[in-house]
C-alpha cells in the first residue's frame, strides 16, 4: 500500500510538472492522459448508476476504479469493484481502489466529508430534473478534466430529445400519469410529480403530466387517482417478479372504471428501467415514451432513428435518483399485493 501511494505521489508531480511546462489543458483540448483537471492521476470512484453511464459516455470508463452496488450498465461496469452505496459504503474497498476523485448523488454531508478525509476529492451533483442533468455533465467534464468530451455529450443528447420533440409536436398532449407499483401492504403508489426527471421525460414526449403539483415523487392512493382523470398511465417496472405481476397490477388498475385511461384501454406498463435514470439515454426513454402515449409514432420511421442514448445504441439498466431512497438505488418495490393500486 504504500509502495503504492508513493507511485501515484510520484505520478501527481510528474503530471503537475507537466502541467506547468506546458500549461494547463485548455477548455479544447483534453488533459495530459490519466490526469484530471487539477493534474492528479484520474481514478474515479462513481457513485450513482446515472454518473458512471455518463462516465462511459465521455470516454472515462477505463478511469474508473469503483462503482456503487447498483451501476449494471454498460455491461463493462460490473467488472469494476463495488463500493457498496452513499447509505453503505465500504470503505475499506473504497482505500484499496485508491481513487482521487469520487462522483456521487447525494445531499449527505457526511459522505462528502468521510471521502474528503481519505484525500479523494468528492463531487456531489444533482440530477432531479434536465437541466441538473445538464449541469452535472458539465461538472463531470471540468472536474475530470475534459470538458470538450461532455459538450460533445450534451450535444448528443439535444440532438437525440430534439428529433422526438419534432415527431410529437402536432400531436395532442394527453394526460398521463407515470407511475410505479406500490410497496406490499400499501395502498399507496408513487407517481412522477411535476418538476421532476420523468416530467420533462413526458413533456419532451408529448404529454402532460396529470400528477399537478410540484413534487419529485409523490404517493397518492385510489381516491386521488380517480380525481385526477389521467388519459394515459405507464406504470415503470424495472425490477423482476412474479410470472404473473404484470396481469395482476393490470387488473388491479382496471378495478377504477371511471378513470379514462382504463375507459379507454390505456393502461401501459414498460419494464425499462433506463426511463428513470437521468443519464445518456433520456433520448432513448423519451422516444419509448413517445411511442407509447402516441402508438402511430411506432410506426413512422423516426426523423433521427439513432435516438439510442446518446453513445450507448439499445442499452438497458438503472433507476431514478430522484426518489426518496439511496441515491442511485432501486426504491423499495416488491411482488404487487392484492390492493386496488399494486
Amino acid at each position: 500500500m504504500a509502495s503504492s501511494r508513493l507511485l501515484l505521489g510520484l505520478l501527481a508531480l510528474s503530471f503537475a510538472a507537466t502541467a506547468f511546462v506546458g500549461g494547463c489543458a485548455d477548455d479544447d483540448g483534453p488533459p495530459p492522459t490519466g490526469a484530471g483537471a487539477d493534474g492528479r492521476p484520474l481514478r474515479i470512484l462513481s457513485l450513482a448508476p446515472n454518473l458512471t453511464e455518463i462516465l462511459f459516455a465521455m470516454g472515462l470508463g477505463s478511469q474508473i476504479v469503483g462503482r456503487s452496488t447498483h451501476c449494471h450498465h454498460p455491461p463493462e461496469a460490473k467488472n469494476i469493484p463495488a463500493v457498496g452505496d452513499t447509505l453503505h459504503l465500504d470503505l475499506a474497498t473504497v482505500i484499496r481502489a485508491e481513487p482521487t476523485l469520487a462522483f456521487l448523488v447525494t445531499r449527505r454531508t457526511a459522505v462528502v466529508r468521510r471521502l474528503e478525509g481519505l484525500g479523494i476529492r468528492a463531487v456531489p451533483v444533482e440530477a432531479d430534473r434536465m437541466d441538473q442533468l445538464r449541469e452535472a455533465i458539465r461538472t463531470i467534464g471540468d472536474e475530470a478534466g475534459h470538458p470538450a468530451a461532455a459538450r460533445s455529450l450534451l450535444a448528443r443528447i439535444d440532438t437525440d430529445l430534439a428529433a422526438v420533440r419534432r415527431r410529437v409536436a402536432s400531436l395532442p398532449r394527453p394526460r398521463t400519469l407515470f407511475a410505479f407499483p406500490m410497496t406490499v401492504g400499501s395502498s399507496q403508489i408513487m407517481v412522477a410529480g411535476r418538476g421532476s426527471f420523468v416530467d420533462d421525460l413526458l413533456a419532451v414526449a408529448g404529454a402532460e403530466n396529470a400528477y399537478p403539483e410540484r413534487a419529485d415523487w409523490p404517493s397518492i392512493g385510489p381516491a386521488q387517482v380517480v380525481r385526477l382523470r389521467p388519459e394515459i398511465v405507464i406504470i415503470n417496472i424495472a425490477t423482476p417478479g412474479p410470472a404473473d405481476r404484470q396481469d395482476v397490477i393490470r387488473r388491479a388498475w382496471e378495478e377504477l372504471t371511471s378513470v379514462p385511461a382504463v375507459e379507454a384501454g390505456r393502461i401501459h406498463i414498460l419494464t425499462e428501467p433506463y426511463l428513470t435514470i437521468p443519464g445518456p439515454r433520456v433520448g432513448q426513454a423519451a422516444r419509448l415514451l413517445a411511442e407509447t402515449i402516441h402508438p402511430n409514432l411506432a410506426n413512422e420511421e423516426p426523423d433521427h432513428p439513432g435516438v439510442t442514448g446518446a453513445g450507448m445504441p439499445g442499452a438497458t439498466g438503472g433507476l431514478p435518483t430522484s426518489a426518496p431512497v439511496a441515491a442511485g438505488a432501486e426504491p423499495p418495490r416488491a411482488a404487487p399485493a392484492k390492493e386496488p393500486l399494486p
